[in-house]
């Protein structure tokens, strides 16, 4: 499978009437490929929404793009409150294949690191050694490595039921021998963010 993260920057005020438009058409949309995820950012640059878009392949995500381009109702009505856009196609490690879905969290934090060229399976074998270990305090909703767009990104989410249940695992994350699992010398930028599930996100 590959993945799709579409981020929009919307104007002031506008976030709700955007997932009201998406919520709309979000049934007849996934009867072409699904969407396991759509959030509002909540921590960092805001009037954000993100959606995540699941595809066997380039080939299938063609198709379905071509598919979506004769019919009305798609894209939602939204056009007049985007300011930006940003898309960026993703694969994922082998210790976690596809996201989880269901009731996870009522807040996500998607973790940012940057790798340096040419260390990304360095990054991606230590934590395959110690992601059990490790999602034994709380899950790990999802795990991407940038394709196209901004290259060398490694984006872990993780979700929680509030902050204080971050700040709690977090504490005890800082016990663990093995974690971080030795990927510091290979990162050479950091970035967090808090984004809040829609109600028709499959991540929520």
């Amino acid at each position: 499978m590959i993945y799709e993260m579409r981020t929009y920057e919307l104007k002031v005020g506008t976030v709700q009437e955007f997932e009201e438009n998406f919520s709309k058409v979000i049934e007849e949309r996934q009867k072409f490929s699904r969407m396991v995820g759509f959030f509002h950012s909540e921590i960092g640059d805001l009037n954000r929404v993100m959606h995540i878009w699941e595809y066997e392949n380039s080939a299938h995500r063609d198709d379905v793009r071509v598919q979506l381009s004769g019919k009305s109702w798609w894209p939602p009505k939204n056009a007049h409150i985007i300011e930006s856009q940003v898309t960026k196609m993703l694969t994922t490690p082998s210790f976690k294949k596809e996201p989880m879905t269901g009731e996870l969290g009522n807040f996500y934090e998607f973790r940012t690191y940057t790798i340096f060229t040419g260390k990304m399976l360095e990054v991606t074998s230590r934590w395959e050694k110690e992601i059990a270990s490790r999602e034994a305090v709380s899950p790990l909703a999802a795990c991407f490595m940038s394709d196209m767009g901004t290259l060398n990104e490694f984006i872990h989410v993780w979700p929680y039921r509030d902050l204080n249940h971050r700040m709690d695992v977090r504490i005890e994350t800082h016990k663990m021998p093995n974690w971080p699992p030795g990927s510091r010398p290979f990162i050479a930028k950091q970035n967090t963010e808090i984004w809040i599930p829609a109600p028709f996100s499959e991540m929520r």
